[in-house]
């Protein structure tokens, strides 16, 4: 999942989650049809799938694009920084549709700055810093008992 949501202009939101599959071939039209209607209510926009991207909200194309990737049965899901320049109330919409992934137990790495979303959400949690991973845990204990100088100002900062 990019930031910039990269989904494709000329297309609805049903054309883009049923492109990809598509063209790997990975079932007939009228399966794919339905697949993905029932990603994009998954996502919360069966009102949007005949709607074009321009027309959408910076959350609603966001949760096209995690409809999009679903379709292709991903056995990660990789979100870089969904929520950036989204407000509030997109940022809430946006990370409800990823806590419902954790829910059905998909796999997902989410690199955020949402520190309440990571405490809340994350299994595991990796601070990097300069590049490397810097700290590695639970939740809890990357949260209440940082143990490297980076972590520690950060989550003071």
């Amino acid at each position: 999942m990019f930031q910039a949501f990269h989904l494709f202009p000329q297309y609805t939101v049903l054309e883009n989650v049923t492109l990809a599959p598509t063209l790997a071939k990975k079932g007939t039209p009228a399966e794919l049809r339905e697949k993905a209607l029932d990603l994009i209510a998954k996502v919360g926009l069966s009102d949007k799938a005949t709607s074009y991207p321009n027309t959408l909200s910076g959350g609603q194309q966001q949760r096209a694009a995690i409809a999009r990737a679903l379709a292709m049965e991903p056995d990660v899901l990789c979100f870089d920084e969904p929520t950036s320049a989204l407000d509030p109330l997109l940022t809430k919409e946006v990370l409800n549709v990823i806590r419902l992934l954790k829910e059905e137990g998909r796999t997902m790495i989410v690199v955020t700055h949402e520190m309440g979303f990571a405490r809340e959400a994350s299994d595991q949690v990796a601070f990097l810093s300069g590049g490397t991973v810097a700290e590695r845990g639970t939740p809890l204990a990357i949260f209440e008992t940082p143990k490297t100088e980076a972590l520690q100002r950060f989550l003071r900062e």
